[in-house]
Order: C-alpha cells, then structure tokens, then sequence
C-alpha cells in the first residue's frame, strides 16, 4: 500500500499548505490595496474637477455681470461726485413706489471726484462706473470680506452692495489695468480651488472692453 499523501485529507480531497495559503493571502492584499488606490486617486481627481468647475462656473457669471454693466457706462468726464452718491445718499427716483432712504455705506477712501468713467480707484479698490440714465455702479472688492467681490447696482432703488462672488484671492482676486479717458478696461479675476493634492492651484479669468461713447 502506497503512503497516503500530506496534502490529501482522509477523504481524499487536495488541501493547501501553508506556504500556498500565505501566498493566496498576500495576493488577494495586493489586489485590494491596487484598488483601493485607484479608488482614492479617481475620487481626489473627480473632487478636483468638481471644485475648478465651481469656481470657474462662478467666475464666468460674475464676468457676464461685470461685462453688462460696466458696456453700459459712459465714458465722459465724470462730475466732482456722482450725482445720485452726493451727500453719501441715493437720489430718490421715480419709478419706485417706495424707495429706500438710507443711505449708501461708501467704502473707505472712497475718491471724492472722477477723471473719467468708468474709474479704477486701486486704494479704495473700487471701480465705479455711470451708466447712460446717470445712475452710479460700484464693483467693489474686499468691501468687508478679503476675499469677496461686491457690487452696487446702478439702481436708484438700490442702497447696498450685495455680494458678487466670494472665495477670491486675497491679494489679486480683482485686478484692473489702469484706464483712462475712452480707453478699454481690461479686468481679471482670481481665485483659488482644490487640486488632487488638496492644495490651492490659481484659476483665472480675464476680459476686456470698451465703454460707450
């Protein structure tokens, strides 16, 4: 009678050493490991793509906003102070049946008077623009959030800024080339999303136009 054989059990069935099931161990860890990887970096990347749609998405709308208003605007010699600003009060206008009597809150060092419009003021960070009814716009940047654009709507309705867009960057989040008198405005905006790595990668988006005659 031949000796029966280690690896088989008492009814005969093929078994595993141990070596063998050390080895089955080892390469069902490394396939599990492989996909979890691969789990990890498509969920990093598809949040990387999810966050830099969001902010250009915001970015572009802002841009659309700006662009209408500011295409609006006269490009005249502006008055020593807007019209419908002096007193640091809007003028009261027909068409509202019920116009607010506050008046505006004007940023700090705020110009007191305009070579043309529209006018990039970089120490009150401010671009203010007339459009053609003589009502006064205001982009404002960081007006009390560093990292925000604000806007005051040429509205006579209208005594508030009213936030724009948030999450830009806090040093050059709205950056606009110096004009002048009939000139164009060149305008760019900058913030900031989440990358694969989770660190702040730079998104901008830059536009330029020309005022009204």
């Amino acid at each position: 009678m031949k000796m029966q054989d280690m690896t088989q059990g008492r009814n005969g069935e093929a078994g595993f050493t141990l070596i063998e099931m050390m080895i089955s161990m080892t390469m069902g860890l490394v396939i599990i490991a492989g996909l979890s990887l691969v789990f990890n970096t498509n969920s990093k990347i598809s949040s990387a793509i999810t966050s830099r749609t969001e902010r250009m998405s915001d970015l572009y709308l802002a841009s659309q906003l700006m662009q209408a208003g500011l295409r609006e605007s006269m490009s005249v010699t502006a008055p020593a102070y807007p019209a419908d600003l002096a007193a640091g009060g809007r003028k009261p206008a027909a068409i509202c049946s019920a116009p607010n009597s506050q008046s505006v809150s004007i940023p700090a060092n705020y110009p007191a008077s305009f070579p043309y419009l529209p006018y990039w003021d970089a120490t009150s960070k401010t671009l203010t623009y007339q459009d053609m009814d003589g009502n006064t716009g205001i982009f404002h940047y960081q007006h009390t959030q560093t990292d925000r654009l604000y806007w005051l709507r040429p509205d006579p309705c209208v005594y508030q800024f009213q936030e724009l867009l948030r999450d830009l960057d806090t040093t050059n989040g709205l950056v606009v080339s110096p004009t002048s008198a009939g000139g164009p405005v060149s305008i760019t905006l900058q913030s900031t999303y989440s990358n694969e790595q989770h660190q702040g990668s730079t998104l901008s988006l830059s536009f330029k136009l020309w005022p009204r005659n």
